[in-house]
């Protein structure tokens, strides 16, 4: 069982905070000294040395040269902005097509699968046997009108009747 005593004793020993011993009364701490501020408003010196009119040029030139720089950093910098809200919107655009196609695709599927089981509801037996009954006048095969023919029977039943047919075509190339 832990004792409050005991908390106390193991949370105040490392927390700098409570060491009291470690302050010093007899020390005195004096505010910093404060830095006199510059003056920071802009003054006119006038040089001792006067210009030519080479050297002003020469400072205008620079200067114009400067200006054109940033100017045309300037224009860089806008139309890679409007380039890439152009971008943007045309990716956008796209987007809502793909969207749009995408739900059309899907309304054609469905549509397609509306109109196949109308197709297959058309297609039945029953309502082809039930056509056939009534808009044709048919009626329906009775089991005596039924008859099985097997397959060997029918050959052999067909090599005859070509022999036959040879049979007669030579007595009729003979006569």
């Amino acid at each position: 069982m832990t004792n409050t005593n005991d908390f106390r004793k193991y949370s105040y020993a490392t927390d700098t905070s409570y060491l009291l011993e470690s302050f010093s009364y007899s020390r005195a701490s004096h505010a910093p000294k404060l830095k006199p501020e510059e003056d920071r408003s802009l003054k006119v010196r006038e040089g001792s040395k006067v210009k030519s009119g080479k050297q002003l040029r020469a400072e205008q030139k620079a200067a114009f040269k400067k200006a054109v720089l940033v100017v045309s950093v300037a224009v860089i910098s806008l139309l890679m902005v409007a380039l890439s809200l152009h971008s943007f919107a045309q990716k956008n655009e796209l987007t809502r097509q793909i969207q749009r196609t995408q739900t059309s695709i899907a309304n054609a599927t469905s549509e397609n699968i509306s109109l196949q089981s109308q197709l297959d509801a058309l297609v039945s037996i029953s309502s082809i046997d039930n056509y056939a009954v009534e808009k044709l006048h048919m009626s329906k095969v009775k089991s005596n009108q039924i008859r099985y023919i097997s397959v060997d029977e029918f050959k052999a039943h067909r090599e005859l009747e070509q022999q036959q047919q040879k049979q007669q075509t030579k007595s009729n190339k003979n006569n």
